[in-house]
């Protein structure tokens, strides 16, 4: 039989806004907060590469992509539906 010991760690004086952040991406991926904190950290824990890696800097600005996303998805009030969004373009053609 094996047994794999797993680490806790206590996050404290962690700010409301970041706290947020994880708790909707938590939502958003059906996850509990924390396996979305450990999605978080292994991601940054795979970050290891060189300032001038391609690689790196195509995930930063994949991250900085999904953070506009987020804020874009947040900003809005809703979906429209195909009905609305053929009657918007109906409407702008006329």
């Amino acid at each position: 039989m094996h047994l794999t010991i797993m680490a806790n760690l206590t996050i404290r004086n962690l700010p409301d806004e970041l706290h947020g952040k994880l708790k909707e991406r938590a939502r958003r991926n059906r996850r509990s907060l924390n396996q979305e904190a450990i999605v978080e950290l292994a991601a940054f824990g795979e970050r290891n590469y060189g300032e001038d890696d391609p690689l790196a800097k195509s995930k930063e600005r994949m991250l900085l992509a999904e953070e506009r996303i987020d804020w874009l998805r947040n900003r809005m009030a809703r979906f429209m539906s195909a009905k609305e969004i053929d009657k918007a373009r109906k409407e702008g053609r006329a």
